[in-house]
C-alpha cells in the first residue's frame, strides 16, 4: 500500500547514500596520507680512538643491529673520527645492509686526540649534500662515542645550529670503559631534538640498539 511519507523518506535514504560515497573515499585517503612513513638517510659517526679499544666488539654489533633494521628504501652511511687527519667516511650512503655491515666490521681503533664535534659538523654536510628528495626523508645521525671532546676547532652552537638548520636530529649512544661525558653529549643529542642512551653492558647494549632504532622513527 503506498504510504504518503515514501518518497520524502527514500529522497532522504538516496541523500545519505551519496555523501556516504562522497565521503568514504576522502576518508580513506586520508588514512593513507596519515599512516604514510618518510624513509630514512642516517648516517653512523664512529668514535675509533684508543679509548674504544675495549668496546669496538660492541660497537659493531650495535651498528650492526640498528642498520639490519633499515627498510628497504632506508640509507644510511658510517663516518669514522679520531683526529681531523683520521676522520673519513668508510661507507658512502647506501640501502644495501651488505655493503654497510662490511664497512662496520672493518672499523678498527687508532691512536689520536677525538675530535667529535668536527665529525658530526662533517657528517651534517655530507648528509645534506647527498641526499636526494629531502623533503620525504627523516634525517639523522647515530654518534657512538664516550663524549671526550679533545681536539675540534668546531664550537658546539654552532654544530648544534648547523644540525637544527637542516632538520637532522642526532641520537647519542654514550659508551666507555671509564666514564663517559653526558653532559657534553647531552648538549648534542636534545639541542637537535634527538635523545641520548648510555648502555653500561653488552646486554645493555643490545636493548639500546632497539631504541636506536626506533628513535630514529621519531617514535
Amino acid at each position: 500500500m503506498y504510504s504518503p511519507g515514501f518518497e520524502p523518506r527514500m529522497q532522504k535514504i538516496v541523500v545519505v547514500i551519496l555523501l556516504l560515497l562522497l565521503v568514504c573515499p576522502a576518508l580513506a585517503s586520508g588514512q593513507e596520507s596519515g599512516s604514510k612513513s618518510h624513509s630514512l638517510s642516517y648516517g653512523f659517526v664512529v668514535d675509533n680512538s684508543g679509548s674504544f679499544r675495549l668496546l669496538m666488539e660492541r660497537v659493531i654489533k650495535l651498528v650492526n643491529s640498528v642498520a639490519e633494521k633499515n627498510a628497504d628504501d632506508d640509507e644510511a652511511f658510517l663516518l669514522t673520527f679520531v683526529d681531523p687527519q683520521k676522520t673519513r667516511v668508510r661507507q658512502e650512503l647506501t640501502s644495501n645492509k651488505a655493503e654497510l655491515r662490511e664497512a662496520t666490521e672493518n672499523m678498527y681503533v687508532e691512536g689520536g686526540l677525538s675530535s667529535i664535534l668536527d665529525a658530526v659538523r662533517l657528517s651534517i654536510d655530507y648528509l645534506t649534500a647527498n641526499v636526494q628528495n629531502r623533503a620525504d626523508k627523516k634525517l639523522a645521525l647515530v654518534l657512538v662515542s664516550d663524549g671526550d671532546e679533545a681536539a675540534s676547532p668546531a664550537k658546539m652552537e654552532t654544530v648544534v645550529t648547523a644540525a637544527k638548520e637542516a632538520n637532522i636530529r642526532i641520537i647519542v649512544v654514550g659508551m666507555s670503559d671509564e666514564k663517559v661525558n653526558s653532559k657534553f653529549l647531552d648538549r648534542l643529542a636534545k639541542g637537535t631534538g634527538g635523545v641520548a642512551f648510555y648502555p653500561r653492558t653488552p646486554k645493555e647494549t643490545e636493548v639500546v640498539a632497539e631504541s636506536v632504532a626506533s628513535a630514529l622513527r621519531g617514535k
